[in-house]
């Protein structure tokens, strides 16, 4: 059984229907980058998956829950379910320590003081920034402030995480370091989805490419199929314009 079952998920925004039927696997530990120009419906298909967006029919299973189901506490899935947007959202009064460890704090998972602290210094150790678990997010560049961002979420243990264009508010000289934190977690076996226009990262790293394109998948599979051969026009024309 796939951990993420996207089922003919259609989603609209009044009169404009963002999604058309988009169906989607994720097996445990694939790496899954969603692909396509800009009004395409990546971002919102993101949010829909971790209930951030309610959809209009269709249906999304993560593990043994369907997210929009009314029993679903969607609160409890989101400790599983982790996700970084392209704005860190860090809170700008609080420490580096603070903001990691606030959530699993409020869920039970772990004891406020020294057991927070640690649990901290793991997940920055994992995101390169251990000796800045006292700063604070002006102290920090806007990489290492994703990078934070990225650590909160691995305080949480999720299961499954989901980026939103993570470095496009970054400067092309802090790209990098994120990207290399993310390569690591997919080393590590962690279960992502991606919306990215990073196609190096999407070639090299990538177990499956979604391509998407006026609110449907318009070609999936392993990342060099479609990038040798791509089945449509759109999605030729779509790696012509990002060489």
């Amino acid at each position: 059984m796939a951990l993420v079952e996207i089922n003919n998920v259609r989603k609209t925004f009044g009169e404009l229907e963002v999604l058309k039927g988009v169906t989607i696997e994720v097996e445990k530990g694939e790496i899954v980058t969603i692909i396509g120009r800009s009004g395409s419906g990546k971002s919102t298909l993101l949010r829909c998956i971790n209930g951030l967006e309610q959809i209009d029919s269709g249906e999304i299973r993560i593990g043994e829950q369907v997210v929009h189901a009314k029993s679903t506490d969607l609160r409890k899935l989101r400790q599983h379910v982790g996700i970084v947007f392209q704005q860190f959202n860090l809170f700008p009064h609080m420490s580096v320590e603070r903001n990691i460890t606030l959530a699993p704090i409020l869920a039970g998972r772990v004891q406020k003081g020294a057991a927070a602290r640690e649990l901290a210094l793991k997940v920055l150790t994992q995101v390169g920034l251990a000796e800045k678990i006292d700063a604070y997010p002006e102290q920090l560049s806007g990489g290492q402030q994703q990078r934070v961002a990225i650590a909160r979420c691995l305080a949480m243990s999720p299961d499954l995480m989901l980026f939103d264009e993570v470095t496009s508010a970054l400067d092309p000289e802090l790209v990098g370091e994120v990207l290399k934190v993310m390569e690591d977690l997919a080393r590590q076996g962690m279960t992502m989805i991606l919306v990215t226009h990073e196609m190096g990262f999407a070639r090299n790293v990538a177990s499956k490419i979604v391509f998407m394109h006026a609110g449907k998948v318009h070609e999936q599979g392993p990342p060099a199929e479609l990038f040798a051969n791509p089945a449509t026009p759109e999605l030729q024309n779509f790696i012509s314009s990002t060489r």
